[in-house]
């Protein structure tokens, strides 16, 4: 079997933009210590040159905004500044929302967009890029 990416369409469906001003955060995520040791962790292995991580919590723990919180601290490469959106894959519907969601709450300036096959289709040009799987790939 062979998987091939899935041309994007255009119409977006953006996230940031809902109007979520009662939910917003304006105050600075105060993360757990836990959260803030994996996020240091992660950078630090980042910075060593490592470009794979994996990082594993149990439920409830915060998954979520460990990883928005650590895209949100990762700067752009020196060779390419202008290199500043992040693409989350998701598996369900659900964890697309609560990413979208969550990012929404915490990072209120990104524009967020999902990938859900004809139902959602995205650019492909937000801060916060969140595809289905099943959207990203193709059988083929």
């Amino acid at each position: 079997m062979r998987y091939l990416l899935r041309p994007l369409c255009l119409y977006r469906r953006a996230y940031a933009t809902l109007n979520t001003s009662a939910e917003v955060n304006t105050n600075p995520v105060v993360l757990r210590s836990y959260q803030n040791e994996c996020i240091q962790s992660c950078l630090e292995a980042l910075a060593s040159g490592v470009t794979r991580i994996g990082v594993s919590l149990p439920t409830g723990s915060g998954k979520t905004t460990v990883f928005l919180s650590l895209l949100s601290q990762i700067p752009s490469p020196p060779t390419n500044p202008n290199a500043t959106r992040s693409l989350v894959i998701v598996n369900s519907i659900e964890l697309a929302r609560q990413s979208a969601e969550q990012a929404a709450r915490l990072f209120p300036n990104w524009s967020i967009e999902i990938e859900q096959g004809n139902k959602h289709s995205a650019t492909g040009l937000a801060d916060l890029y969140v595809p289905l799987l099943a959207s990203s790939l193709c059988l083929t």
